[in-house]
C-alpha cells in the first residue's frame, strides 16, 4: 500500500511545462555535475525516469501505470554515459525485451541543460524534455537500487550493477545470483575497510588486509553489531570466497556468491555511436501514420478440440500524429457479426529511450490497459517490431508482431505460440482513404464515449490480447 500511494502521489505531482516555441536555450552547460541526478519526462503514456550516476552509469525505466514495477508495465534500461561535444553518449548495457532492436550506442544532441531542466534529441523535432527532481523520489532510488533489478540485469548480460560508490577507492564486487543482493568492497589506503553486504544501511566497518593472492577483511556491521570476518584468495584476477565467520561461528553456506570483480571506472567515448532515426526518417514515419484506413483480415486460432478456427475482419482506423512532439493519437473501429467495438491508443516516441510507446484499451474492458513498445527493425520497406511489457501476457506465449509499411497503406502480422505450438495468427491489410479529419475523429470519440457509457451487463466479454486483433 506505501509504494502504491507513493506512486500516486508522484503521478499527481509532477507536472512539467515545455518551453514555448520559438524561445531560446541555453547553451548546454559543460559541467557533468549538473546532469548528475534523476530526471523525469511525462507524457500521456506515463513517465520516464532517468538517473545519471557520478560514476558514469545510469538507470532508467518508463512506467506506463502506478504502482511503479520494474517487472510489470515498464520498459527499463541500464547501462554508462557520458557527455561529449554538446551530446549525451549513452551505451546500453541490459534492459527490457524488444530494446536490442535499438543500437546499444547512440548519441543524442544536448539542445538544452540547466540545472532544472534537459531537453536531448532532434527527434522528436521539439526534442525530449526532462525536468530534474532536488532529492531522488525514495521510491524511484528504491527501485534503481534494488536486488530485482540487479538480478535481472546479471542474468541477462553476466553484468554485475554497482551501487553508487560510496567512496573513490579501490573496490571489488559480487552478487548473490539467485537474490540480486550485492556486496561491495572499498579498500580505503592504510587499511581502512567498508563493505556494502547487501543489508540496507548495515555496512560493515573495519580494516583489510592484503598478503601475496590473499585478502583479509574483518569488522563489524553497522546496525546490528555483527562481527565478520572473510577471507578471499585471487583466482584469475578475481577474488574467491574460501572462509566467513559471523560471530565466530562458521557462515560461509550463507555467502552464496560469485567472486569479487575489480570495478574499473566508466570511461564512454562518442566512437562508434550512432544516432539513430535521423529527422527526414521520424518525419516519414509520422507522415504515414496521420490518416484514415480500412483494414480487412483473417484470424487464426486454435479451438479448444485442437482445430484451427479461420474469421474475417475489419476495421476503420483514424490517427494523427505529431513529429514535434512525438505524440500519437488514435482511435480504431473493429467490426463484428453483432456491431463493433473500439479501441483508444495513446502514443509516444521516447528519445531517451529509443521506442514508441503505445497505451491502449478497448471499449470492452475500459479498465484495462495493453501496454506495448514499437521500434524500427529495417527501414525499407520500414518494418516496426511490438512487444508486449512483461506481466502481461502469460510466459507459456511468445508474440511476434510486426506491421510493414507499403505504398497504399501497411500490413500487419500477429503469431503467437503457446509452449512452442501454434496457437493464434491474425495477418491484416490497411489501406489509407484519406488524410486525418478533424470531423471524422470528433464523431469516433462520440461513438466511443457511447460505447464506454452502456450499461455493464450489455457490455460484451473481455478478450485476450490476441483475440482483440
Amino acid at each position: 500500500m506505501r509504494y502504491l500511494l507513493t506512486s500516486l502521489v508522484l503521478l499527481s505531482s509532477l507536472a512539467l511545462t515545455p518551453a514555448l516555441d520559438g524561445q531560446e536555450s541555453p547553451e548546454p552547460e559543460k559541467s557533468v555535475s549538473r546532469l548528475v541526478g534523476t530526471w523525469v519526462s511525462k507524457s500521456d503514456t506515463g513517465f520516464t525516469f532517468v538517473q545519471y550516476r557520478k560514476d558514469g552509469w545510469f538507470v532508467s525505466a518508463h512506467f506506463f501505470s502506478a504502482p511503479f514495477s520494474l517487472t510489470r508495465n515498464s520498459v527499463w534500461a541500464v547501462g554508462h554515459w557520458a557527455l561529449a561535444d554538446e551530446s549525451l553518449i549513452l551505451h546500453r548495457l541490459a534492459g527490457s525485451d524488444g530494446l536490442e532492436l535499438v543500437p546499444e550506442k547512440r548519441q543524442l544532441a544536448i539542445r538544452e541543460l540547466t540545472q532544472k531542466k534537459l531537453r536531448i534529441a532532434n527527434v522528436p523535432l521539439r526534442g525530449q524534455l526532462f525536468e530534474r527532481f532536488e532529492d531522488n523520489p525514495a521510491e524511484i532510488e528504491s527501485m534503481f537500487s534494488s536486488h530485482e533489478l540487479k538480478r535481472q540485469v546479471y542474468e541477462q548480460q553476466k553484468i554485475i550493477l554497482p551501487e553508487d560508490a560510496k567512496k573513490d577507492v579501490e573496490s571489488y564486487i559480487s552478487i548473490d545470483i539467485k537474490r540480486g543482493k550485492t556486496m561491495q568492497y572499498y579498500l580505503s589506503p592504510g587499511g581502512e575497510f567498508l563493505g556494502s553486504i547487501g543489508i540496507k544501511n548495515d555496512d560493515l566497518i573495519g580494516k583489510w588486509e592484503k598478503s601475496g593472492d590473499f585478502l583479509i577483511v574483518s569488522g563489524v556491521t553497522e546496525k546490528n553489531k555483527v562481527a565478520i570476518l572473510m577471507e578471499l584468495k585471487k583466482t584469475d584476477g578475481q577474488y574467491k570466497l574460501f572462509n566467513a565467520e559471523a560471530n565466530g561461528e562458521s557462515a560461509l553456506k550463507g555467502f552464496e556468491i560469485t567472486p569479487f570483480q575489480k570495478i574499473t571506472p566508466v570511461k564512454l567515448s562518442a566512437d562508434g555511436a550512432k544516432q539513430y532515426l535521423d529527422v527526414e526518417t521520424f518525419k516519414y514515419i509520422y507522415a504515414g501514420l496521420s490518416s484514415i484506413s480500412n483494414a480487412t483480415g483473417v484470424r487464426k486460432r486454435v479451438t479448444s478440440d485442437g482445430m484451427i478456427e479461420a474469421t474475417s475482419t475489419s476495421n476503420k482506423s483514424i490517427f494523427q500524429a505529431d513529429p514535434v512532439t512525438g505524440m500519437v493519437k488514435g482511435i480504431n473501429k473493429i467490426f463484428e457479426e453483432d456491431g463493433y467495438f473500439m479501441t483508444v491508443v495513446d502514443g509516444q516516441y521516447d528519445a531517451f529511450l529509443g521506442v514508441s510507446l503505445s497505451k491502449a484499451r478497448s471499449t470492452k474492458s475500459p479498465n484495462s490497459y495493453r501496454y506495448q513498445i514499437g521500434l524500427v527493425s529495417k527501414l525499407e520497406p520500414l518494418t516496426i517490431r511490438w512487444f508486449f511489457t512483461p506481466g502481461f501476457v502469460p510466459k507459456t506465449d511468445e508474440y511476434i508482431i510486426e506491421t510493414v509499411r507499403t505504398p497504399t497503406g501497411r500490413t500487419s502480422k500477429t503469431t503467437v505460440k503457446r509452449d512452442g505450438n501454434f496457437y493464434f495468427e491474425f495477418n491484416s491489410e490497411s489501406k489509407r482513404t484519406s488524410d486525418f479529419d478533424e470531423a471524422v475523429w470528433d464523431q469516433f470519440n462520440v461513438e466511443v464515449k457511447a460505447l464506454l457509457e452502456t450499461p455493464k451487463e450489455e457490455s460484451p466479454r473481455e478478450e485476450s490480447p490476441a483475440q482483440e486483433q
